[in-house]
Formats: C-alpha cells, structure tokens, sequence
C-alpha cells in the first residue's frame, strides 16, 4: 500500500493543529455553507419585465412585476401614476402572496401584471420601477433591473412603397378606398341646442295660454269623469241599492265639489252645505239623500234628488271654466 507524501512543511506541523483543522473542515464547513444558503434564501430579490419584445402607440401591453422577501416584512409596490413614467397604467391585475418553505428558510413572493400603454415616439423605451419593504421602523427600496422594449411603426417605410421603374419616383396610388359614413355628433348638438332654446322662448312668450289651456283641459275631463260615474249611480238606483248608492253618490258629488272650488265639502254635514249654497233645492235635495242612507227609504222624489244635486256641480263647473278663461 503506497501511502501518499506530504510536502515537507505540513509534516513539521504539529499533530493537534492538524486535528483542529481536519475538526473545523468536517463541522465548521457546513454550518458557514448553511448559513449562506438560509441568508441567501432571504435576500430580498426584486424582478420586472415586459411580456412582449415591441410595442405599438396607444395599444396596451403588460408588465410582469415579482417580489420575494421573507414573510416578516411587509410590501409596498409601486405607484401607479409616478412611477411608471413614460408609461400609463391603465388596468392592475394583483395576485395573492404566495409562501413556500418553512421556519428560517420561508420564502414569500408577491407579484402583479401591469396593463401599459404608452404615447411616446422613442424608438426605444426603458422602465425601471421601485419596490419598498418595511419591517417595523425600517424601510427599504429596492430597484428593479431597468428592462426596455421596441416601438414599432405602424406606418410603410419606403422599401414597401410602390416605386415607378421607369422614372424611379413613387407611384401614385389611384385605388378610391369607400369611407363609412359618420354621424354628425357636432351637428346633432347644436340642433338639440337651438331647439330647446326655440322651445324655452316659445314657453316664455306663451306660457300664460299654455298654463290657461292646461287647467281647462284638465277641468273638462274631471267634469267628464264625474257626470260618468254620477250618472251610473243615478240610474241604477232603486229600492234595493238605494242606501249603498245614494251613499256612494253623495260622497262622489261632495269630492268633486271640494276639488273645484277648493271647500271642505267632505267633512261638512247636509245642514252646512245648505247653508253655505243657500238654495233651498238643494237642502231638500240633501235630506232626499241622508233619507235614502239611513232610512232607507226610497221614494220617486229620489232620483230627482240626485239630479238636483248634479245641476249644482254642473253650475260649479261652468262657473269655474270662466274664471279660468279669464
């Protein structure tokens, strides 16, 4: 068995310092490689990058933003409006913090995908945005790698124009391309404009004969209305619902009348519409109906009655149509 020479230095070492070291290689070693795997695991690494290579005026692209930290600490991603410059952001797609590992070699990560646009006409744009952790009182900013991309023209450049051989100047291009037609928004607002200008000038210079025209209409049609149904009252009275209908008619004939002449009618009792009317036609009329209500009583002075008292809502009718027409 050949046992290896050492070099001459080495064996004029003495025995216990060679043991000490033989001791710190096999234990010191991988205690300091450990520990450098476990702090290297939790440095804090901060990554952006654009998912696409070129970019167009005014169409959107993303960026992809990534941030792994310890668990401990907590994140601050960038501002949207300053520090996205020469870019705007116009959508934020946020994606929930993600934590693998455990104990000292727990690593989390927090990520989010920008939606760009961008109006600049550099050929070549760069961004390059801030991230900041805190933990307790301390803050800490870290920068992403400044990552670029591409503007793309979107106009012809001159190889692929057409090019006369004859002359070598550009030819015309004589094709008539159809245009779809527009609607004139413009157009459509100033019209809408002038016709509620028109209209308010209208209303202002008649607005007397058109309140005037109004009430009269709506006069005539409550008249309408309460001859109707009166009348139906009227003629379907007889003995057996002569208490029900005298009832219903004298109650319809008291509303309509506190709502032409704006009177408390409905609460006043027969002797005090007859005193507030003075006409006697119409006290005896009264007393016809509180007959036929509480008594009863249905007699051929009935029907009269009830027409008595739809002459005086006519008369009330007319009476206020001339006031109104002035």
């Amino acid at each position: 068995m050949n046992v290896p020479a050492y070099p001459s230095f080495i064996k004029r070492i003495p025995g216990r310092y060679i043991r000490l070291l033989l001791t710190f290689i096999r234990i010191g070693v991988p205690i300091h490689l450990s520990s450098f795997i476990i702090a290297h695991a939790q440095t804090p690494r901060v990554e952006g990058s654009f998912l696409t290579d070129s970019i167009e005026i005014g169409r959107p692209f993303q960026y992809v933003l990534t941030f792994d930290h310890a668990p401990t600490v907590d994140v601050l991603f960038p501002d949207t409006i300053r520090q996205f410059s020469p870019f705007l952001v116009q959508q934020v797609a946020i994606f929930t913090t993600k934590t693998t590992g455990s104990g000292r070699r727990a690593v989390s990560r927090d990520s989010a995908v920008y939606t760009l646009v961008s109006f600049q006409v550099d050929a070549i744009q760069v961004l390059q945005v801030p991230v900041q952790q805190i933990k307790d009182t301390d803050t800490t900013r870290l920068m992403t790698q400044p990552d670029t991309v591409v503007l793309r023209s979107v106009l012809a450049v001159a190889d692929q124009l057409p090019v006369n051989p004859h002359t070598g100047l550009l030819a015309t291009e004589t094709d008539v391309m159809p245009l779809r037609q527009q609607f004139n928004y413009p157009l459509l607002g100033v019209s809408l404009l002038l016709a509620g200008i028109v209209g308010f000038l209208m209303y202002g210079l008649f607005r007397r004969p058109i309140q005037r025209f109004s009430s009269l209409y709506r006069l005539n049609r409550r008249h309408i209305q309460f001859q109707r149904e009166y009348n139906r009252l009227s003629r379907n009275l007889n003995i057996d619902t002569a208490p029900d209908y005298a009832n219903q008619a004298i109650i319809l004939w008291k509303t309509y009348l506190e709502k032409l002449e704006k009177r408390p009618y409905v609460s006043l009792t027969t002797s005090e519409i007859a005193e507030r009317l003075a006409d006697d036609r119409v006290a005896n009329a009264l007393r016809e109906a509180d007959l036929m209500i509480y008594g009863s009583g249905y007699s051929d002075q009935s029907q009269p009655a009830l027409h008595v008292l739809s002459d005086v809502a006519t008369q009330a009718y007319y009476q206020r149509r001339e006031v109104l027409r002035g």
